[in-house]
């Protein structure tokens, strides 16, 4: 059975992206090419910026361990590999400042799929599955692209941290 958490406060993203990344990342942010805008994230081994399907908004976070499950209403669906290694994870927003959004998961390997949808004029319903692996994840995958989305493929898996 999958572990279900609501993360607090609803996560202010903004210029299109939120962030996902390991507590023991000192700079989250990843430098956005052309390439990364049009797959949808920019990613670094414990650092993921996605893009948003709205600009700039609100959105509920949801946490879920265990594997992606479709729901039919997620209108873009990303995952990647990411590897946990202080045992907590932070979701913010690039503008948010002494937001404490943070849940705890075991150090390891995980897949971690970002499902997320629409909700009004600026509100988004983002689920976060994060799914443990044995072995590292080589290569992440677009499972549902909107129409904003124009990966070219390979995807670019690695980003510089943006300074």
């Amino acid at each position: 059975m999958n572990d279900i958490k609501l993360l607090f406060p609803n996560l202010y993203f903004s210029y299109s992206q939120f962030m996902v990344y390991d507590q023991s990342v000192a700079l989250p942010g990843c430098d956005w090419s052309e390439k990364h805008s049009a797959q949808g994230f920019a990613r670094c081994e414990s650092t993921v910026n996605f893009n948003t399907i709205l600009d700039f908004g609100h959105a509920e976070v949801t946490i879920i361990v265990g594997p992606f499950q479709s729901n039919g209403e997620y209108e873009r669906v990303i995952g990647v590999p990411f590897l946990v290694t202080s045992g907590t994870i932070i979701v913010d927003g690039p503008e948010e400042m002494e937001v404490e959004r943070t849940f705890s998961l075991p150090s390891s390997n995980y897949w971690l799929v970002a499902a997320q949808r629409v909700l009004g004029e600026d509100q988004e319903k983002i689920d976060l599955f994060f799914e443990q692996v044995n072995k590292p994840v080589k290569c992440s995958r677009i499972i549902v692209a909107d129409n904003l989305l124009n990966p070219q493929l390979p995807l670019l898996e690695t980003a510089e941290v943006a300074g």
